[in-house]
């Protein structure tokens, strides 16, 4: 039988999983919006600015509801929009600025 610790362990382990899942998400997420932004649509400037705004807030909370678990009493608006914000910038810019300077140079 369980003993309290290991259950809070246990359930500490689930949620640090579910946490590093939606951060890999994100990352991904942040590279791919930048490269379809860029690359297929053609977006410069603001309307590339709105995309990303776009992707950053409402893109989490669909993975949150409809392809990960999610637990209402452990998950809340701040954890999903806080878990992996700088990760989905930085892929974002970096992918963005890569390939705009790539399009550019052609």
């Amino acid at each position: 039988m369980l003993n309290k610790n290991e259950e809070e362990t246990d359930l500490l382990e689930i949620r640090l999983k579910k946490e590093t899942k939606l951060y890999w998400i994100k990352a991904i997420t942040g590279a791919i919006s930048a490269l379809v932004g860029r690359l297929f649509i053609g977006l410069i400037g603001w309307p590339m600015f709105i995309w990303m705004l776009s992707f950053w807030f409402g893109f989490p909370f669909i993975i949150s509801f409809l392809i990960s678990p999610y637990d209402r009493e452990e998950w809340n608006w701040k954890i999903i929009l806080k878990t992996g914000i700088g990760i989905f910038f930085f892929t974002f810019m970096v992918v963005g600025t890569l390939t705009h300077t790539i399009l550019k140079f052609l």
